[in-house]
C-alpha cells in the first residue's frame, strides 16, 4: 500500500484514532479548553454527557464567574508510570562484539531520556511508537524517536503491527494545513506533503515546496539485516481497552476513571468555593460610611481601621451594630471527599495508595512491609515491563544494524536481553536477611560478604572474610610446643 492520494480524504481517517485518546490527552493535558470539550468520556447518552461538571463549564455564560480548578492527578499517574519503569535504566545485556556499541549508541543519544519521556505518554494515552531514526546532519549515529498513539494510523494483525503512517502538522500560513506523511511498511519508509485544511488532507505536493521535508526522499529502501523489516514497533501502556475489547491500541492508565476525575475536579473547585466566600465580610450601617474625593468624584467609605465612633444623629446606639460575617469553610469534609475520590482514581489505574504518600501517617515501615502494601503497584509495574519488553529489545537491536547498515561501522548484530532492576533492599532488611541465612548456616561468610559489599574486588573480598573470621575467633593459631 503506498500513501494517500484523495485530496477529499478525511484526516485522520475516521475511526483510526479512538475518540477515547482525545478524552485521555485532554485530562493529561489539564487545559480547560480541552476538558471542557473533551473531558467527558465517549457515551451514547449525551446527556449523560453533559452532566460532566466540566461539560457544564462549557454551557455557562462567562459573568466575572472564577474558573473551575483543575486537579492535574493524570499527569501525576503518568509521570508515576514512567518512574516506576525508566527511573532507573534496566540493565542492557548483549554479546561482548556488540556491548561497546550499544552502550556508546545509548549514551551519546540519550535513550534513558527517550524511554523516560516515552513511558510518561504511553501511561497517558494509550500507547506509544518507538522508531530508530538516522540524520547525518543531526548526528553521526542512529537515534530512537517516539510518536504518540493519536499521531498514527496503525495496521494490525493479529495484534502485531505490519504497517503505520505517521503525520504532524507542519508549520504554515494562512489557513492550508501543510502534513507530513510517514508511512512505514516491512523494508521501506514512504514520504509524503499534503497540503489541505483542518478536516480534509489535500493535494499532495513536491517534499521541496516546504523546508522541514526539502532534505526527504520519497521511497528509503532499508537494507537487508533490519530486524522484522520494520524501524518502528508499538508499546501498549496496557490491553485490552474497555471500550474496545478486541483491538490492539490498548487502554491509558486513567481508562474508566474519567468520571471520578471530573468528581475531583468539581470536589476541589467547591472546595475553593467555600474558601473564596469563607472570607469575613464587614456590614455596617450606611450612616456610617464616610465621605472621600476621589478622580472620578465623591464616593464613600468605611474606616476599617478606626477605633473610636460616634452617635449618628437619629440614630439609637443599638441602630448603629457594626456586624462581622464570617461564613464556615467545611474544609474536612472537602478534604475527606477529595481525598477518598484519590484513592479510587489511583486504585483504578492500578497503583496502591502508598505509591501516591496516602494511607502513611505515623507508620514506620521496613521496606519489606511497605512492598507488601504496595503489591498492587508492583504487579501492574510487571505487566507493563511484558509490554515494554520486545519492542525495547527489537528497538536497540534496529539501532545496532542502522549503525551497520547504513552507516558501514563494523557493528555486531545482536538481540540484547533487558534485566529490568529489582526494588533495592534497605540496609536493616539486608541485615535481617544476611543475619537469618547465617544462623541456618545456609551461606558462607564470602556470599555474605559479597552481598553486603557488591563493589569490593576479589582480593579486597579475601581481606574482609579474613579479618572477620579473626573477629569472631574462628582462626586459632597452632599452639607452640
Amino acid at each position: 500500500m503506498s500513501l494517500p492520494d484523495d485530496r477529499d480524504m478525511a484526516w485522520p481517517p475516521p475511526g483510526a484514532v479512538p475518540e477515547a485518546i482525545h478524552t485521555w490527552r485532554a485530562w493529561y493535558a489539564g487545559n480547560p479548553a480541552q476538558l471542557a470539550s473533551s473531558a467527558a468520556p465517549p457515551a451514547e447518552n449525551k446527556y449523560a454527557r453533559a452532566f460532566f461538571f466540566w461539560r457544564r463549564q462549557r454551557q455557562k455564560s462567562i459573568v466575572r464567574q472564577p474558573p473551575p480548578v483543575h486537579v492535574p492527578l493524570a499527569a501525576e499517574i503518568a509521570q508515576t508510570s514512567a518512574d516506576l519503569l525508566f527511573g532507573e535504566m534496566p540493565e542492557i545485556d548483549v554479546a561482548d562484539a556488540a556491548q561497546q556499541r550499544l552502550d556508546e549508541l545509548t549514551s551519546g543519544t540519550g535513550v534513558a531520556n527517550t524511554l523516560l519521556e516515552a513511558a510518561e505518554l504511553c501511561a497517558a494515552i494509550s500507547g506509544i511508537y518507538l522508531r530508530v531514526s538516522w540524520d547525518t546532519a543531526v548526528s553521526d549515529m542512529p537515534f530512537l524517536t517516539t510518536v504518540a498513539a493519536d499521531h498514527a494510523v496503525p495496521e494490525f494483525r493479529y495484534g502485531r503491527l505490519q504497517a503505520v503512517t505517521f503525520w504532524h502538522e507542519l508549520p504554515a500560513e494562512g489557513r492550508e494545513v501543510w502534513r507530513h506523511l510517514e508511512r512505514h511498511e516491512p523494508g521501506v519508509i514512504l514520504h509524503g506533503l499534503y497540503v489541505g485544511d483542518k478536516t480534509n488532507l489535500g493535494v499532495k505536493a513536491a517534499l521541496t515546496a516546504h523546508p522541514q521535508t526539502a532534505d526527504l526522499e520519497e521511497t528509503v529502501a532499508l537494507p537487508e539485516g533490519i530486524p522484522g523489516g520494520m524501524l518502528t514497533w508499538y508499546v501498549p501502556n496496557m490491553r485490552p481497552a474497555h471500550g474496545d475489547p478486541g483491538g490492539a491500541q490498548g487502554r491509558a492508565d486513567i481508562s474508566g476513571a474519567e468520571a471520578l476525575l471530573d468528581a475531583l475536579d468539581e470536589a476541589y473547585s467547591s472546595w475553593l468555593r467555600d474558601v473564596r466566600l469563607g472570607k469575613a465580610r464587614v456590614i455596617v450601617p450606611a450612616d456610617a460610611l464616610d465621605a472621600a474625593a476621589t478622580d472620578r468624584g465623591s464616593g464613600r467609605y468605611f474606616d476599617v481601621d478606626r477605633e473610636v465612633f460616634t452617635e449618628l444623629d437619629g440614630m439609637s446606639p443599638g441602630e448603629m451594630s457594626i456586624t462581622v460575617y464570617q461564613p464556615e469553610i467545611r474544609a474536612p469534609e472537602h478534604e475527606q471527599t477529595v481525598l477518598n475520590l484519590i484513592e479510587r482514581i489511583v486504585s483504578k489505574a492500578g497503583y496502591a495508595p502508598q505509591t501516591f504518600g496516602l494511607r502513611v501517617e505515623g507508620r514506620a515501615e521496613s521496606g519489606t512491609a511497605l512492598r507488601l502494601r504496595e503489591a498492587k503497584t508492583y504487579q501492574t509495574l510487571d505487566r507493563k515491563r511484558r509490554y515494554w519488553n520486545p519492542a525495547l529489545k527489537a528497538a536497540l537491536e534496529g539501532m545496532l544494524a542502522v549503525d551497520r547498515t547504513v552507516f558501514g561501522r563494523p557493528t555486531a548484530v545482536e538481540t540484547p536481553v533487558i534485566i529490568w532492576p529489582e526494588p533495592r533492599e534497605t540496609a536493616q532488611e539486608l541485615a535481617q536477611t544476611l543475619t537469618m541465612l547465617r544462623t541456618a548456616e545456609a551461606v558462607s561468610i564470602e556470599t555474605a560478604v559479597r552481598r553486603a559489599q557488591p563493589d569490593l574486588d576479589d582480593e579486597k573480598l579475601a581481606a574482609e572474610v579474613e579479618r572477620i573470621r579473626e573477629d569472631s575467633g574462628r582462626v586459632v593459631s597452632e599452639p607452640a610446643f
